[in-house]
């Protein structure tokens, strides 16, 4: 069978642990040329290309768009156009994707028995679509594919039972996207592993504000709150390092630079894209690099760089009104910033009331690598660098 080649999930990256197919470039019978865009892959927030490093004919095609698969699944086959139906049924048997007869149940008292999955309901359907359908007793042999060429979807299982969901009248029934059971997974794990503790500031902006109205009269010059105080977060970081770190394994990776990783919200979740480097760079290069960020965001086109090498991150909630907030850590990074909207309010200095445009930032810590006094000490920092302006 060496003209047969496996479509398996490749491994981009050592933290990649699966994908998800978000498009077939190609059906079933396509003639295949090495190089061809075969599919693309979502994994970790981001889009790869996966390029057929041989010719033939895509003979099968094994998964559907939109499911999520280990490294190393098999989700389709490139074999030569002489190569017969039943060598090819073989070498995906061999490969783990080729229907099982169900483990005989001893329990006389059982009334439920897993259904056997076969013919071409089998090959137009995908593990996760198979295993539904076990578990829910449909016979994928009576199921409509609504999906590509066919395809059996998991809403095409759910509606042979009679719904799509347990959801009563009136409510909508929205799919987890592939990113945002990206996001799910990362923040439920960083929630049930990291042990986090909260700190919160004030920090008066009035300064800061008169300096922005400067920066801004000059020609081209367009920067935000948020940019000046990322830039004033990158000055602290060089100034307070410790909270400038990674946890990697049992190890600290303390960074020399401040490579700040931003929060941009987006229609299909929110990214942390990094601006490295931001302690060298300037309010309005910080402004640039934000905006190129967050237009790819919008886009899709964020690259594995563009959403690794953070150091520190920070997430603004100010523009929607919100006050304050306390943010999950971002693992590998050691701490996340959450600031919330500036607003005026009376400040009392030796007993003299003067109005102040103040702003409250909750510094989140992983408490494995960054102690309370750090934490504290390095808001401290921060305040004075603002102060400084």
């Amino acid at each position: 069978m060496s003209d047969i080649y496996p479509i398996a999930v490749p491994k981009w990256g050592i933290e990649m642990v699966e994908g998800t197919i978000t498009t077939w470039n190609k059906s079933e019978g396509d003639a295949i040329a090495k190089g061809d865009e075969v599919f693309e892959m979502e994994s970790d927030k981001i889009v790869n290309v996966w390029d057929s490093p041989v010719d033939g004919v895509l003979r099968r095609v094994l998964v559907a768009e939109g499911d999520a698969h280990p490294v190393g699944a098999l989700l389709g086959v490139i074999a030569d156009a002489g190569v017969t139906d039943s060598d090819i049924d073989v070498f995906i048997a061999e490969h783990g994707n080729a229907p099982t007869e169900p483990a005989a149940d001893n329990n006389a008292q059982a009334t439920a028995q897993p259904t056997v999955q076969t013919g071409d309901a089998y090959t137009r359907s995908s593990p996760s679509v198979r295993r539904l359908a076990d578990e829910l007793g449909v016979d994928l042999g009576t199921v409509t594919g609504t999906g590509r060429r066919g395809r059996i979807t998991d809403e095409d299982v759910k509606a042979a039972i009679g719904g799509t969901t347990g959801a009563p009248e009136g409510v909508d029934v929205i799919p987890l996207s592939p990113i945002r059971k990206t996001i799910a997974k990362r923040l439920t794990e960083a929630k049930q592993t990291i042990p986090h503790f909260y700190l919160t500031a004030e920090y008066e902006l009035d300064g800061l504000l008169t300096y922005r109205a400067k920066l801004n009269e000059q020609d081209g010059v367009k920067v935000s709150v948020n940019d000046l105080i990322v830039w004033c977060v990158a000055q602290a970081l060089i100034k307070e390092p410790r909270v400038n770190v990674n946890l990697v394994g049992d190890d600290i990776h303390q960074f020399s630079a401040a490579n700040v990783s931003v929060a941009i919200a987006t229609d299909d979740g929110l990214f942390s894209a990094t601006i490295y480097a931001a302690d060298t760079k300037s309010p309005a290069e910080i402004s640039a690099a934000t905006a190129e960020l967050a237009d790819k965001a919008q886009n899709g086109k964020l690259t594995k760089e563009d959403i690794s090498g953070g150091s520190f991150t920070v997430s603004n909630l100010g523009m929607y009104g919100i006050t304050q907030f306390t943010a999950i850590v971002n693992p590998p990074m050691g701490a996340i910033l959450a600031l919330g909207k500036a607003t005026q309010k009376v400040v009392i200095d030796d007993g003299e009331q003067r109005i102040a445009t103040v702003l409250n930032a909750t510094l989140s810590c992983d408490h494995r690598v960054i102690d309370g006094a750090v934490g504290a000490q390095y808001l401290a920092t921060l305040g004075e660098v603002i102060g400084s302006l």
